[in-house]
This record gives C-alpha cells, structure tokens and sequence, in this order.
C-alpha cells in the first residue's frame, strides 16, 4: 500500500471516529434524561430485558456477520458505562 493511499484511509479513520464521539456523547446525553426518569419513577438502572434487545439489534445492524460479535462487545462496554451515568 502506497504511502499516500495510508494516509487517506487513515483520514477517513479520524473523520469516522469523530462521528462515533459525536454519537457517543448524544447517546449519553440521552442516557443521563432517561436515567432521571427512572430515578423519578423508581426504576432500576439495569434492565437485563432491554439490554439483550439493544445487543441482539445492533448485531443486526451491523450488516455483516464477522463484524457482529466485535460490535456487540463495544457495545456492551457503551452500555457498562451508561448505567454509571444513569445512577
């Protein structure tokens, strides 16, 4: 691979991954309103239920089999991590 064409995939990999910060840090955001919900209505943080549907659905999104099992660890960490901000 050329040095040129690295670094164009490395500009994509940068531009990509300022839209997962962004995604990130909209997705807390929404987080942290629906955890002031649940606090209001006294309902637990953690909802096994749920989390398995949000695991199953973006394995599903992520349109290609190989990718699937990578994604839903990543977004087992995204989860792990709101229900720290949901408390």
């Amino acid at each position: 691979m050329k040095t040129r064409e690295l670094a164009a995939l490395r500009g994509q990999i940068d531009e990509a991954d300022r839209e997962l910060v962004a995604a990130l840090v909209k997705r807390y955001d929404i987080v942290r309103q629906v955890g002031t919900i649940k606090q209001a209505q006294g309902i637990a943080v953690y909802d096994p239920k749920r989390e398995g549907q949000v695991l199953d659905k973006v394995a599903r999104l992520a349109g290609r089999p190989e990718y699937a099992a990578a994604v839903k660890a990543v977004y087992q960490t995204i989860m792990d991590e709101a229900k720290k901000l949901e408390k």
